[in-house]
């Protein structure tokens, strides 16, 4: 029998999907926001590990909108970074959660991060997978970026849906982009498939693929993380995104903040599930004590 129970939230833009383990008895909930491209089960086995350590504690994890099995959004959403936020409010409010703790890996902590300096009253702790706060860029860039996205959005409307021979073509794909294993990827793959008769293909919107118009400044990024009130922990893999390296200065903007470096890639949640489970049980303590 299954860990996970698999269900469905209805927001205002469609259906999130959702994939959680609820104990009879609830003493702490977490929720799991996955990275762009990814769904709910990149945080499987970490839920699982998590899990055999804290038995009462109520873990959730949602596919983003476009991803998954969520809804898409409508052909004129193309998936801006602060409609995230706005969604990740309305499933908070949706399911009444109040002193949640946020677990984001890449674009999931991303959002968490602004969403902690905006709503602080809803969230008691926070831990970032592979990021250290909103991305930002020079203001000077704000031309190319905008020229970019635009390009992008035209390249998506000119460009005939992928297709794949079958499930095993898609995890070899994907085990190749992300460099793992396909054993760690298989979960996640699976969960973004649909298969006709002919071939599978892939449940994400196209869409979330274009450029972003916009990035915020480096001011604003300091700004927003120097409105988290609550406690943060940082999870960074040793071979991951190489410009979380040039982002220390952002620790002092944090009040309440401590770093912890692992083996693994930008996944190393999928790497080494235990050790992450390890770290949001020390960021839980933090406010449990």
């Amino acid at each position: 029998m299954s860990l996970f129970q698999q269900l469905s939230i209805d927001l205002h833009h469609g259906t999130v999907a959702v994939m959680e383990i609820k104990p009879k008895e609830i003493h702490q909930t977490i929720l799991f926001l996955h990275g762009w491209q990814d769904n709910a089960a990149t945080f499987k086995t970490t839920m699982e590990a998590y899990k055999k350590h804290h038995p009462f504690h109520h873990l959730i994890a949602i596919d983003w909108f476009g991803h998954g099995l969520s809804s898409h959004k409508g052909d004129d959403n193309f998936y801006h970074f602060f409609d995230y936020i706005d969604d990740l409010h309305q499933i908070i409010l949706q399911t009444k959660l109040e002193n949640v703790v946020l677990v984001g890996h890449s674009l999931g902590a991303l959002i968490a991060s602004a969403y902690c300096a905006v709503f602080p009253e809803k969230v008691s702790a926070l831990m970032m997978i592979e990021a250290l706060g909103p991305l930002s860029e020079e203001e000077d860039k704000i031309t190319e970026r905008l020229r970019q996205g635009i390009l992008s959005r035209q390249r998506y409307r000119n460009k005939p849906q992928r297709t794949l021979k079958d499930k095993q073509a898609a995890i070899e794909l994907r085990s190749k982009v992300n460099q793992l294993p396909e054993l760690l990827i298989e979960p996640m793959v699976t969960r973004s498939l649909t298969t006709s008769s002919e071939h599978v293909q892939w449940t994400t919107d196209a869409k979330v693929k274009c450029d972003s118009l916009y990035r915020m400044s480096e001011a604003h990024a300091l700004s927003l993380l120097s409105k988290i009130e609550c406690p943060v922990v940082a999870v960074i893999g040793s071979e991951g995104y190489g410009h979380l390296k040039q982002k220390t200065h952002r620790y002092r903007h944090i009040s309440n903040f401590e770093c912890f470096k692992i083996e693994g890639g930008h996944h190393c949640h999928l790497e080494h599930p235990d050790q992450v489970s390890y770290y949001i049980g020390v960021l839980v303590n933090k406010i449990t004590t």
